[in-house]
């Protein structure tokens, strides 16, 4: 055989072997692709949109509780879990915003004892302490609550709070003037605060016993 004719077949029997493998590569590709379409597709929970941050995501959740040097923690009086709803009903009492957050559909009323207890204490209240208070709501939980409010010619916005976070709270002391007035208000609230405590929480121990 001649030398120019070895090396055409030899050319030829390469270009088969390159078409073959070519061939076989695309089967296998395909047979992938195959198996990839008949497996279960899975799905995965949306991940947060990444450009809101963590703290973001609480005030936008409604599980933020905010502080004078711009932090955000997670509220306690949030006692929710994941795939549970919590429920609530609003009811006025002495024109005061209350209202209850449970879980239980039957927690949503107030008795009328219980809102007797809540009037008078809004009545102490602007006796002891402001008869100009601009109450705001009263939050009441399973094992605590809220009562926020303004003392607006003195400029005190104000939080009493019962359960893990007890306490009486001002919520613009930056900018509040301290005088003999300013004092004095505050002074009131401090001394009003246990009243507003041992109430509410005899109320709660009551709901949670009846």
């Amino acid at each position: 055989m001649k030398t120019n004719e070895y090396d055409e077949i030899k050319g030829l029997l390469s270009k088969v072997r390159k078409i073959q493998a070519i061939g076989s590569a695309n089967k296998d590709q395909q047979l992938i692709k195959e198996q990839l379409d008949n497996e279960p597709k899975k799905e995965y929970p949306e991940p947060p949109n990444p450009k809101i941050g963590h703290d973001e995501y609480l005030k936008k959740s409604g599980q933020s509780k905010s502080f004078d040097d711009g932090t955000f923690v997670k509220d306690p009086t949030i006692k929710t879990t994941p795939g549970e709803e919590e429920k609530e009903d609003v009811a006025v009492i002495n024109d005061v915003e209350v209202q209850i957050h449970s879980e239980d559909p039957e927690d949503l009323t107030l008795s009328d004892e219980e809102k007797g207890k809540i009037s008078q204490l809004i009545d102490d209240f602007r006796k002891e302490v402001s008869e100009t208070v601009e109450f705001d709501k009263l939050h009441v939980y399973e094992s605590n609550a809220k009562l926020d409010g303004k003392i607006a010619d003195i400029g005190i916005v104000f939080t009493f709070s019962t359960g893990d976070d007890t306490g009486l709270y001002l919520s613009n002391t930056s900018m509040l003037k301290i005088d003999e007035d300013s004092l004095d208000m505050i002074n009131k609230l401090k001394t009003f605060e246990p009243k507003f405590v041992n109430s509410i929480n005899d109320l709660l121990v009551n709901r949670r016993t009846t």
